[in-house]
């Protein structure tokens, strides 16, 4: 089955980008695009909702029926 809202190669690596940044600054954190304390909250009023709409689109894409097409979107990605 194909994603039936695929991301662009540009969406993806922005993205991915995205996600690394917040890994990188909140390692602790999981699941930045689901707003459920302070920390994303603050984060994604400074960054913008086109960023945080763009990471939960990679993040609901990468599941199996679409062949996890995102692993950067997990914290194990970024410390591995």
């Amino acid at each position: 089955m194909t994603d039936p809202h695929p991301m662009t190669p540009e969406e993806q690596d922005k993205a991915k980008t995205l996600y690394g940044e917040w890994f990188a600054k909140y390692p602790g954190v999981k699941n930045p695009s689901d707003i459920n304390c302070q920390t994303k909250y603050d984060h994604f009023m400074k960054a913008g909702w086109e960023n945080l709409q763009l990471m939960q689109r990679a993040r609901k894409s990468n599941v199996k029926k679409y062949g996890y097409p995102s692993p950067w979107t997990k914290p194990e990605y970024w410390t591995d």
